[in-house]
């Protein structure tokens, strides 16, 4: 076989998002590769965010007609581009069903695909036999390959489809897109990057806050990310905001800037998958406190951070009092980050993994 040609269907930015920017990051290193070809992107980022207030009627109705609008386009740019094989990410729930649309088209054009499950609730949802698992289930027989990027969710996979058809990769990350000045000492701020939403932990967190920051005044809690302005006055309403710096939605530069500076990073989500934003705080050498949800007990394995249980505001103030009090434990934990996501989450790296799936179902085809 010459150049694997590949095409991927994911969502490009705006908005920014883990998947959004794995496809940049994918768009831009397949571009130095002489022996793999990324001939086409289809788009399947949501033309509205739930933050801008995405109807019932706009993700059932407006959402099924740009589905099948898609759909059209992915037809015609396989005939056109004539691919090798497909990768097609998911992030679940309702978009489960535009991927089994997607998946049949890709199937009944001979195409091979490699089905990537971005999500981390893949346990929960098998474990409870919901109508989200039955549509994955779907769409992973579908598939030439399904993806899993974290450990339970391989597992769960393979104890229900006991074949080679189920492969774990874990995300990639190209250290050296990070174009900030690593900063020796940050400043006294704690950082939340990512949606300022309630599954993300952002209760929790200012409850925590509030029980905390009495204890350690000269420290700032910075929260990142989009944020609904009836939402954020609910928040305003309900904890004490004290030492709390709404900054907003970023360009991504300007959030990694805003990282680079803080002294500590902490994700408190309910659900993730193999959260970007996580990879980025290693590349900073940040220490880091996140939930034991998706990947995130195997990224921080190593003592390359502090995990969690989720929806535990009392976790938090442990963790949060523990690294804010140690300025040691804090250099630590960030060092062996940094060493551990060189040592396992590097793209060059991952990216091999990528092309030997692409390589196989290409030949099976």
């Amino acid at each position: 076989m010459g150049k694997l040609k590949v095409t991927l269907v994911a969502p490009i930015p705006p908005p920014y998002g883990g998947i959004a920017n794995w496809v940049v990051l994918m768009q831009k290193y397949m571009q130095s590769r002489a022996d793999v070809e990324l001939v086409e992107i289809v788009n399947i980022a949501p033309k509205k965010r739930g933050l801008d207030g995405r109807s019932l009627w706009n993700r059932v109705v407006g959402q099924g007609l740009e589905m099948l609008r898609l759909n059209r386009e992915l037809k015609h740019k396989i005939k056109e581009k004539k691919p090798d094989v497909i990768h097609m990410t998911t992030s679940g729930q309702l978009a489960i069903i535009r991927d089994i649309l997607f998946l049949r088209t890709a199937k009944k054009l001979g195409i091979p695909t490699a089905y990537h499950i971005r999500f981390g609730r893949v346990p929960e949802i098998a474990e409870n036999n919901t109508l989200e698992w039955r549509f994955l289930k779907k769409a992973i027989d579908l598939s030439s390959m399904t993806i899993a990027i974290d450990d339970k969710t391989y597992k769960t996979l393979k104890y229900h489809f006991a074949d080679d058809r189920i492969q774990k990769v874990a995300n990639p990350f190209d250290i050296s897109n990070v174009n900030v000045k690593q900063t020796s000492v940050g400043k006294k701020e704690v950082m939340f990057l990512s949606w300022c939403i309630k599954t993300k932990g952002i209760e929790e967190l200012l409850a925590a806050w509030d029980k905390l920051y009495t204890q350690h005044l000269e420290w700032i809690l910075k929260l990142v990310g989009p944020i609904d302005d009836n939402y954020k006055q609910e928040l305003q309403s309900r904890f004490s905001m004290t030492n709390v710096q709404f900054e907003g939605e970023k360009k991504h530069e300007d959030a990694m800037q805003l990282l680079n500076e803080a002294s500590v990073f902490i994700l408190p989500s309910y659900t993730e998958g193999f959260p970007n934003a996580v990879l980025e705080a290693m590349a900073l050498e940040k220490p880091i406190i996140a939930t034991d949800v998706g990947a995130i007990a195997e990224m921080l394995s190593n003592h390359s951070g502090i995990v969690i249980p989720p929806h535990s505001e009392e976790a938090i103030v442990d963790a949060l009092d523990t690294v804010l009090s140690d300025e040691k434990l804090r250099c630590e934990l960030g060092q062996n980050a940094k060493k551990h996501l060189i040592d396992d989450y590097s793209i060059d790296v991952v990216f091999e993994k990528y092309k030997t799936i692409w390589s196989k179902v290409a030949r099976q085809q």
